[in-house]
């Protein structure tokens, strides 16, 4: 794996994943003047009301907050931010807790419970600021009456094996929970609310990120019902009693766009994979690449994405097309992974894996793939590098690339290799980045 291939990709996904900090994101929507505060296209008087508050909640939380803090300081009078854990932070006025992800547990029940109290006594004249970033449907968990937490853990669980997609996901999730899919509108009603935004789902869809909490929701039971029938899933007799319940209209349905609450919500997205991509395009040009920024909708299964990119690789080795070479060959987006086998990885290891077996012996070339939270999977690694090097690498430690493959166990073989991409956790989460470098024969 050429040195400096794997430098320029290092040096191209740090800038994207710089561009969508989270303070700097907030810092850039957030513009104050005196006690004006001017968010994209509303403004508010901070003067008018009698308290301002903050609720955050995802991987960005406490980021997010700080930035948050450094503009209105002493105005905030309470604010609490749930996070995974590893990810807090000391703030100032605001209470960091931490809570799983991706499967939720007891903590992120008990502060979502804390906030839920904590809202139910806001009133008209208060301003809430709520700060959603990638995580937080799975850290700020309450289940609806009759429905325990471990319905949702194994629930999650078992679509996150199938490879549901984060839609299809947040749409159990938000027909299982108190809070989301509209659900934190609807409590904090009637208050003002500006929920700040952290997109990591592909298209950017509001009412997908974090479940939804503060839109309405376009979601239903029959959508619910679908996606049971789609996966085949197995369900505890208290989410069929809640679905059954649902679909015959015996309990309420998430709320919808004719909501009130809605009125006095504004929803602001403050930074997305795109812009991530827009400034590694930037890095790369000024790295000598001819640049293409192919998507940032990015999606399906891992192994078969990696087919689509590898293919990109073999045709400008060949023929130099799309672009002349060096190129860069720059795609965001959000894969998914169906869980065969008993190994340890991400989609981002995964993905890597599946390229290198493509381009078993291609030269001067190289993938990529990072996760920008820092996180691929449950694992340590923000991805992996490969090339048409990786396979043969493999082998020399006893590591059989289509083998580990098959038995979802990329993390071993990248850790064998050495090629794990590990940045520590990264303060954000705009889904994944994937760059492609490839170079003419030197």
């Amino acid at each position: 794996m050429q040195k400096n291939l794997r430098s320029d990709a290092v040096g191209i996904v740090s800038q994207a994943i710089a561009a969508v900090n989270p303070y700097a994101c907030i810092q850039r929507s957030v513009q104050r003047k005196g006690d004006i505060l001017h968010i994209g296209s509303r403004s508010y008087d901070i003067s008018l009301y009698t308290n301002i508050y903050v609720v955050a909640f995802g991987k960005a939380s406490t980021s997010m907050s700080a930035a948050l803090e450094d503009i209105l300081g002493e105005k905030i009078s309470e604010g609490y931010a749930i996070t995974k854990y590893g990810f807090a932070g000391s703030l100032n006025k605001i209470i960091v807790m931490e809570a799983g992800h991706p499967i939720p547990d007891d903590n992120g029940v008990l502060a979502a419970k804390k906030i839920r109290d904590f809202l139910e006594r806001t009133g008209p004249k208060d301003l809430i600021f709520f700060l959603i970033s990638g995580g937080g449907s799975a850290l700020m968990t309450l289940p609806r009456k009759g429905i325990a937490l471990t319905d949702i853990i194994n629930l999650t669980d078992k679509l996150l094996r199938v490879g549901a997609t984060i839609d299809e996901i947040n749409t159990v999730r938000k027909h299982l929970s108190a809070v989301k899919g509209g659900g934190l509108a609807k409590i904090a009603y009637p208050s003002e609310s500006v929920s700040l935004i952290l997109s990591d789902v592909v298209g950017d869809s509001l009412d997908v990120i974090a479940s939804g909490p503060t839109v309405p929701d376009r979601s239903t039971f029959d959508d619910f019902q679908e996606i049971v029938l789609r996966y085949g899933l197995q369900l505890s007799s208290a989410v069929q009693g809640l679905l059954e319940d649902g679909l015959e209209g015996v309990i309420e349905d998430t709320p919808k766009l004719e909501g009130p609450m809605f009125e006095k919500c504004y929803n602001y997205l403050v930074g997305n994979n795109l812009l991530a991509l827009e400034e590694a395009t930037k890095k790369a040009n000024e790295l000598g690449y001819n640049t293409l920024l192919l998507t940032s909708s990015l999606a399906g299964e891992a192994k078969e994405v990696a087919k689509v990119i590898a293919s990109i690789a073999k045709e400008e080795r060949a023929n130099a097309v799309p672009l002349p070479l060096p190129v860069c060959i720059l795609a965001g987006g959000e894969p998914t992974v169906t869980i065969r086998g008993r190994g340890k990885g991400g989609r981002c290891q995964e993905l890597a894996l599946s390229f290198a077996i493509e381009v078993e012996g291609l030269e001067n070339m190289l993938l990529l793939a990072a996760a920008t939270d820092g996180n691929d999977g449950p694992t340590d690694a923000a991805g992996a590098f490969a090339d048409g090097d990786t396979v043969d690498k493999g082998q020399d430690v006893q590591m059989e690339a289509r083998v580990m493959l098959q038995h979802n166990n990329s993390y071993q073989f990248f850790k064998e290799t050495e090629d794990l991409f590990i940045t520590g956790p990264t303060g954000t989460n705009v889904m994944d980045i994937y760059v492609l470098l490839v170079q003419g024969d030197t």
